[in-house]
Parts: structure tokens; sequence; C-alpha cells
């Protein structure tokens, strides 16, 4: 499984995961631990939370590991994996095709649609 593969990538007992940190309701930046919110590796005194911090949470409680969250710019985040920086990105990311040549997604936990509305 993907947990699986993760897992054995961790030697230090710690989950090292990247997002944004500027994307709320997936992930964003406060100033305390409120509702669960991590600390942000290279952001002392930041706290990072959202759906995408609780997600990686939830894995790493389930793999028994320490969860490390590191804000990145968007940009950098498929190259920290890639190099071995991180161990996985947590960020609303969506699988398109272009990504999926350079990285494994794991099955989504949310999708969305985009519409217009408009008056009848």
């Amino acid at each position: 499984t993907e947990a699986d593969a993760v897992a054995s990538g961790v030697e230090d007992g710690v989950l090292t995961i990247a997002m944004e940190c500027a994307y709320a309701p997936y992930n964003w930046t406060q100033g305390d631990d409120a509702n669960g919110a991590v600390p942000i590796s290279n952001v002392p005194g930041s706290y990072a939370n959202g759906y995408d911090v609780q997600i990686a949470q939830y894995v790493a409680n389930r793999l028994g590991l320490k969860l490390e969250i590191y804000a990145m710019e968007w940009d950098s985040l498929i190259p920290a994996v890639n190099s071995g920086a991180i161990d996985a990105i947590v960020a609303g990311m969506s699988p398109t095709a272009e990504r999926s040549e350079q990285i494994d997604f794991t099955d989504t936990y949310y999708e969305s649609n985009l519409v217009v509305i408009i008056r009848k």
C-alpha cells in the first residue's frame, strides 16, 4: 500500500510532510496550536492547520510516526519529495497526468468540480 511505501522510507520515526500552509481551508498558518494545529518545522513560532494537516496527522498516527510539517512554495513541493527532502506532499494537489509522470498519488480524499452559477 501507499502507507507501507511511505513507512518503509521513514527511518527516524518521523513523517515529513510539505504543503504551502497558505491555502485555506486545506492548509493555513496560524500563531498557536489551537484546534489541533501542528508546528511548522521550518517557520519557528508558526503552526499549520486545515484539512491537509488533519489528514497528515491521521496518517502519521496510524503509522505510529511523529508528524513534521514544512511550509514550501507550491512549485518546490514535487522536487522536494523527489529529492527525498520530505516524505510526502499533502496539499490538495490534483492528480493530473503531468504530475503523475513525476510522482505517485494515493487515492483522493477530496474531489470537487468547478461550476458557474447564474440566475434563472
